[in-house]
């Protein structure tokens, strides 16, 4: 090969070198933006980045003014017996006002939505940016709700009113209860080796002090207009008590305790009150109606939580109870670091006459926030396995 070839031979593959890394180059970086992924169920991909979360900010809705989102209903039958209303996670789901609609918030985003009690009509009724939501406190009257979310390691609160309105709340927040009218809402802010109790309005502007309690961690439930209620946080490795504060007189009672795994959810009208405990250790779980002043009156036999049940006054309620049991697990603990997950049956009880009956509950379910619609025809539950809404037609 003579020298002139050997220069044309060179400079071919140089050509063809700078068109191969140019061809690698614009498949490295066009690609991706080419590349579409399919939504689920063939709908449209949309959404916005939500704002970073910013220290002492309440998250803000959107702009109000916009016609609410249809979602279409599933292809259901006439009237299904188990129905799946959502097929994303939610959080703290409640009944309007009128009861003919259940509203709760996407756990994902924090947009709020409502379903009509057939199960037909799923709507988005408020847009919110909320990162870290995991809890809702809905007012009596359920025109607005205390919502909370995690900002990094710190748990925030603030009032959502309506669809619109949001006003933050302190960050110090241990535990809120709404009064029975709605008119006020109570929460507790731990001091050294004790807490202040204080009430705010319920446009969350006014507060006030009520009191100084010996605790510093407890939840607390408003059960009338004069007495509130403690509960220490349960635990199968330590003992538990209620106490009751009566706003009148100043006395703070103890009604129930020291029990192992105490955790208690009160009738609608405050007479009854259904408690769970535990052998030492997290063992041996059972449920036990009391009256309101923790003296025993039905050791019902079920070895379930409180959070699990719904009354349906002071007399009936609906309990959901997991199917198997095991001694190596340590109950409430376990169950709620959601290290156990259960597989439940479900029951219907009355205090007064001690009898249970079972209801129909075809599926695995890990059964959490039951409610039961005005007209006692149908119970919507979480499922705790994905976080889905069900509902489950009582009367068939």
């Amino acid at each position: 090969m003579n020298l002139s070839s050997k220069k044309h031979f060179i400079y071919t593959l140089t050509i063809l070198a700078i068109l191969g890394i140019a061809g690698f180059l614009v498949y490295r970086y066009m690609l991706p933006a080419l590349t579409v992924r399919p939504s689920p169920a063939g709908q449209p991909v949309t959404g916005r980045i939500p704002p970073p979360a910013r220290p002492g900010v309440p998250p803000t809705p959107e702009e109000p003014g916009a016609a609410p989102v249809k979602i279409p209903p599933s292809e259901i039958g006439a009237e299904e017996q188990l129905l799946r209303i959502t097929d994303f996670p939610v959080v703290s789901p409640s009944f309007n006002k009128a009861g003919d609609k259940i509203l709760f918030y996407k756990k994902d985003g924090g947009d709020l939505y409502s379903a009509k009690t057939d199960g037909r009509t799923l709507e988005k009724i408020s847009n919110l940016t909320v990162i870290g939501l995991f809890d809702a406190l809905w007012s009596p009257e359920r025109d607005r709700a205390v919502v909370r979310y995690l900002d990094q390691e710190t748990i925030k609160a603030f009032l959502h009113v309506g669809t619109s309105t949001a006003r933050a709340l302190p960050s110090d927040i241990a535990a809120l209860a709404w009064s029975p009218s709605g008119a006020s809402l109570a929460y507790l802010v731990p001091e050294e080796l004790r807490a202040r109790l204080i009430s705010i309005d319920r446009a969350g502007a006014q507060t006030k002090t009520i009191a100084e309690v010996p605790l510093r961690d407890a939840a607390i439930n408003w059960i009338t207009d004069d007495k509130i209620a403690f509960e220490t946080r349960p635990s199968g490795l330590a003992e538990g008590f209620v106490f009751t504060f009566s706003r009148k007189g100043g006395n703070f009672t103890r009604i129930l305790g020291p029990l192992f795994g105490l955790a208690t959810l009160w009738s609608p009208d405050g007479s009854k009150i259904l408690t769970s405990r535990t052998a030492r250790g997290g063992t041996q779980l059972q449920l036990v109606v009391t009256d309101a002043a923790g003296r025993g009156i039905w050791q019902t036999k079920l070895g379930t939580l409180p959070e699990k049940c719904a009354w349906l006054d002071s007399q009936e309620f609906y309990c959901a109870a997991p199917s198997q049991i095991l001694p190596s697990q340590l109950w409430p603990d376990d169950y709620l670091r959601g290290e156990i997950v259960s597989t439940d049956h479900l029951i219907l009880a009355r205090a007064d006459t001690q009898r249970i009956l079972d209801i129909a509950l075809n599926g695995s379910f890990d059964v959490s926030a039951p409610l039961i619609s005005k007209d006692k025809k149908y119970l919507f539950f979480v499922n705790r396995k994905d976080g889905t809404l069900w509902r489950l037609k009582l009367n068939p």
